[in-house]
């Protein structure tokens, strides 16, 4: 996840992360007065523009990418926990 790829989803989760802190804010202040006017339009056009981006790289030639390199993981953790059932399943 440290290359271009990682980078690229790293940037739409801060996109996301920060149209949920605008959301977020809007629904706990709006009637404060402390929040700008327009928010939800912004927070909706931020989450328009990122859901075509994704469209549109999951239609280019990279969806294969992982299929073909593989994936590297590692499941770890206590004894009989489901280790093994979980990498039966996948």
């Amino acid at each position: 996840m440290g290359g271009e790829l990682g980078h690229l989803y790293q940037r739409w989760s801060d996109t996301l992360t920060r149209a949920l802190a605008h959301l977020e804010a809007y629904i706990d202040f709006s009637e404060d007065d402390n929040v700008e006017e327009g928010v939800l339009l912004q927070v909706d056009a931020t989450v328009r523009a990122l859901e075509q981006e994704i469209g549109s790289h999951l239609q280019d030639g990279r969806r294969g990418e992982l299929l073909r390199g593989g994936v590297r993981a590692v499941i770890a953790g206590p004894p009989n926990v489901g280790k093994s059932s979980l990498l039966n399943l996948l």
